[in-house]
């Protein structure tokens, strides 16, 4: 097939915007991932180390961006909607203006000072003096986002929420100070980048089975203030996936913004309130109980019947092919019980302590259902399943202890 020329254009425009700004001291990343209106990301590097202080960048290539001069600009004519995004993105933008005869790449900040309402949409001027390369640095310093002190935030908890087919990690970060989005979006690269390099596991099975590997998954909730944590009320949360990743085993992606390094965030505030009101539009604990109690018992019962198959296998008197059998349709009501807290409202304040026992729960049932799924089969040998399924099994009803007891206590 035929390349068409317009591909060749952009790869080539790409390309010298890696090149001049790798000039310029900058890590330049090609944007793979769906996100409108931007091409690459560039890194700042101090001392051959990387900052972790970005810059967006869209890239716009051909004799045609560069048709139109005025006073010494470029003029380019993005929409209205290209321009709003850039505006309201967490990170600075930029556009970049490719000259591949002369092999220059110009470039300007996009921002409310340096575009112009035509009224029909907007104009950028783009000095033909702002060339990127070494002679920029200085000025694309001044545009990337802020740095945060670790002692301006503090993590409160890191759990460790891996299953058998991926390493994953969770943690809680509450701020020390009041922070605007590109900080806060600074502090979620830098914590998701150190925890993915976490050796910590919660038990010895899962010390095993992941040993020296770096995580695969890390979300992240930050939190304005101690008391918001404990209402889970978070200002937003975020959710990194390893792109290496079998996708089969990869949680459900986050609608959010994309803040570098592959990084999604939400940014709305508590984002699940109000899938299920009461008639003054409160979440009480009885509305709760009416989605909670329902999906505890079913997977209860799973649970029971898991470990009357795993007996059976255990003892000899079936085997694995029985137990797949007699398990099938209660690992399959453990696989719907774990769909469904995505759609589920924010638990109430006196209910946050029974709503995590529930998670863990759910946590350890859905390790059963990995752990004898077509991967799970490929990948471990059935002793090791066996032992596995009969650990996570133990952990759940300890966890199905723990909430009986917590849901007495709250009734």
């Amino acid at each position: 097939m035929k390349a068409q020329e317009s591909d060749r254009t952009e790869r080539q425009g790409l390309g010298w915007v890696t090149v001049r700004g790798e000039a310029a001291g900058f890590a330049v990343r090609e944007q793979t991932s769906s996100d409108y209106g931007i091409d690459a990301i560039a890194e700042l590097i101090d001392d051959a180390t990387a900052t972790g202080q970005l810059v967006a960048i869209q890239i716009k290539s051909g004799s045609s961006y560069l048709g139109e001069t005025k006073d010494g600009c470029y003029i380019y004519r993005p929409d209205a909607q290209h321009v709003n995004y850039w505006i309201g993105h967490t990170l600075p933008v930029i556009v970049c203006l490719c000259d591949h005869e002369n092999e220059i790449v110009y470039w300007e900040r996009v921002a409310k000072d340096t575009v112009e309402s035509t009224g029909k949409g907007f104009k950028l001027a783009v000095s033909q003096s702002r060339q990127l390369g070494k002679e920029t640095r200085e000025a694309l310093k001044d545009l990337v986002t802020p740095r945060v002190a670790s002692s301006d935030y503090t993590i409160v908890s890191t759990e460790d929420v891996s299953h058998g087919m991926a390493k994953r990690y969770s943690i809680k970060v509450v701020l020390n100070r009041p922070m605007a989005k590109p900080e806060l979006a600074a502090v979620v690269r830098d914590l998701t980048a150190r925890t993915a390099k976490r050796r910590y596991s919660r038990n010895a099975m899962v010390q095993g089975r992941w040993g020296d590997t770096d995580a695969h998954v890390v979300w992240t909730f930050i939190y304005a203030s101690a008391a918001d944590e404990k209402k889970a009320n978070y200002t937003c949360r975020s959710l990194w996936i390893d792109p290496n990743l079998d996708g089969n085993y990869a949680p459900t992606l986050l609608a959010g913004e994309n803040v570098g390094d592959g990084i999604i965030v939400d940014w709305k505030q508590s984002p699940l309130a109000g899938v299920h009101k009461s008639g003054n539009g409160d979440f009480h604990k009885e509305h709760y109980f009416e989605l909670v109690d329902p999906m505890v018992v079913h997977v209860a019962e799973s649970l029971a019947t898991i470990g009357q198959a795993l007996q059976k296998w255990q003892s000899g008197a079936s085997a694995e092919a029985d137990f797949l059998s007699e398990t099938e349709s209660a690992r399959q009501q453990i696989s719907d019980a774990c769909d469904a807290p995505a759609s589920s409202p924010e638990p109430p304040y006196e209910c946050h302590d029974l709503d995590a026992l529930v998670g863990s729960m759910l946590t350890y049932a859905h390790n059963i259902v990995l752990y004898h799924n077509e991967r799970g089969i490929e990948l471990w040998a059935f002793k090791v399943r066996r032992h596995m399924t009969a650990s996570a099994l133990d952990d759940a009803d300890k966890c199905l202890d723990r909430i009986n007891y917590e849901r007495e206590k709250i009734s």
